[in-house]
C-alpha cells in the first residue's frame, strides 16, 4: 500500500508515519516511530505534514500528546482537493497563454534552439526526423577506416535518404567509405565527396536541412544542438559549399 500512497501525492516517509498511525489508532509519537521505522525526529516532521494535509489529528490527555489517524476516505479527499487545483491553475494559465504566445510569436528573428544530453534523446531525434519529408539535407562528419555499416545504421540512412530531395554527405576520413559512397549507386539523390582528416580535424557532426543546423558532439558524453533560424543556416549552407568544393 506504501507504493500507492506515493502515487496519490504522499512522500515515502509520510506513508510509513499514515500507515503506521492507522494500525496503531490512537499513538504516541514513540510508538508511531518504532511501528514506521522512522526516527523520532522525522516522525515529528511527517505527523506535522499529515496534519496540514488533513489525514492525522492530534489529542492531549495526562499531559501527554496522541496523534490520530483519520479515516482513509481523507485521502480521496486529498487527491480531489488536488485535482481541483489542478484545474484551477491550468483555467488561469489558459486566461494568459494567448498572451504569452503573443509576446513568443512577436520575437519573429529569435533562433530557437534545443539542448538534447544522452543517446536516448539524440536517437529520438533522429526518429522524427525520419517522419517527414526534406528538400535537402547536408551533412559532414568524421568517419572512422573501422567504420562498419551494420544492418541498424543501414536502415537509419536508407530512411533518411528516402525522404530526402537532395542529399549531400562529406565524410572526413583517411579515404572514401565504400559502404557510405555506395548508397549514390542505389539512390540519384545521394551524393556523397570525402576530406582528409590531414585536411580537417572535426570532432562533430553537423547537418544542414530546412532552417535547421544540428551539431552532434561525438566524443564525451552524447549531447547536441539543434537551431532554428533561417539566417544561420544559410550562412553555414553557403560554407558547406565551398567545403563541397574542395572536398574529393
Amino acid at each position: 500500500m506504501l507504493k500507492e500512497l506515493q502515487e496519490f501525492g504522499l512522500s515515502e516517509k509520510e506513508g510509513k508515519v499514515y500507515l503506521a498511525a492507522l494500525e496503531l489508532a490512537q499513538s504516541t509519537v514513540q510508538q508511531i516511530s518504532t511501528k514506521a521505522g522512522v526516527n523520532r525526529a522525522t516522525t515529528y516532521v511527517q505527523l506535522d505534514l499529515l496534519k496540514n494535509r488533513g489525514l492525522v489529528s492530534q489529542v492531549s490527555m495526562d499531559k501527554k500528546t496522541y496523534f490520530i489517524a483519520e479515516k482513509p476516505s481523507k485521502v480521496k479527499k486529498l487527491i480531489e482537493r488536488e485535482k481541483s487545483e489542478i484545474i484551477f491553475k491550468e483555467n488561469e494559465f489558459n486566461k494568459i497563454l494567448p498572451s504569452l504566445e503573443a509576446i513568443f510569436n512577436a520575437q519573429k528573428d529569435r533562433p530557437g534552439v534545443r539542448y538534447y544530453e544522452g543517446e536516448d534523446a539524440i536517437n529520438s531525434f533522429r526518429d522524427d526526423l525520419v517522419k517527414t519529408t526534406h528538400k535537402y539535407f547536408f551533412a559532414i562528419a568524421p568517419v572512422s577506416k573501422h567504420f562498419e555499416l551494420t544492418s541498424e545504421k543501414e536502415e537509419v540512412y536508407t530512411k533518411l535518404i528516402k525522404k530526402i530531395q537532395e542529399y549531400k554527405h562529406i565524410q572526413v576520413s583517411d579515404s572514401p567509405i565504400p559502404e557510405i559512397t555506395n548508397f549514390s549507386k542505389q539512390y540519384k539523390q545521394f551524393k556523397s565527396k570525402y576530406i582528409p582528416k590531414t585536411k580537417m580535424n572535426l570532432e562533430v557532426e553537423i547537418a544542414l536541412f530546412d532552417n535547421f543546423l544540428w551539431i552532434n558532439s561525438l566524443k564525451g558524453k552524447p549531447r547536441a544542438v539543434l537551431i532554428e533560424d533561417s539566417i544561420i543556416n544559410l550562412s553555414f549552407r553557403e560554407i558547406y559549399k565551398m567545403l563541397w568544393n574542395l572536398a574529393n
